[in-house]
């Protein structure tokens, strides 16, 4: 990883992340920490993060924990959010969502054509399928 790679991250995380974090936190009700795996992200991706990947994220957690017993069932069945990144090539066939260890993993290509990465209503329908 590069310098370019390293200040496009810290502006990332100093801007956006800490604030996502909070909200994010807020709408579950609990501490759900959020991990980016930079070292899986392409220099062009990094700046799409915040747009792309957090707020969609942000605006599936706010839809799905409308509810009481929807914000119980996401504070028992996920403790953390991981995010990768894959290449924009074939991001559509290898794109995927999945709940492992009440770890909830988002791969796709966050910045690439929209086809390699996931609506906010994708999101919701995932978690509302698999809570």
């Amino acid at each position: 990883m590069g310098l370019q790679e390293k200040k496009a991250i810290k502006m990332v995380e100093d801007q956006y992340l800490v604030n996502y974090q909070k909200e994010i936190n807020e709408i579950v009700g609990k501490e759900l920490p959020i991990t980016i795996h930079w070292d899986t992200f392409e220099l062009e991706f990094i700046k799409f993060v915040p747009s792309v990947c957090l707020q969609r994220l942000t605006d599936s957690l706010k839809e799905v924990c409308k509810e009481d017993f929807a914000k119980e069932a996401v504070q028992e069945g996920i403790d953390g959010v991981e995010v990768f990144c894959i290449p924009d090539e074939n991001a559509a066939d290898n794109k995927e969502l999945k709940i492992d260890g009440k770890v909830f993993k988002l791969t796709a290509c966050w910045g690439g054509h929209h086809s390699g990465y996931y609506p906010d209503i994708a999101i919701k329908n995932f978690l509302e399928e698999n809570l």
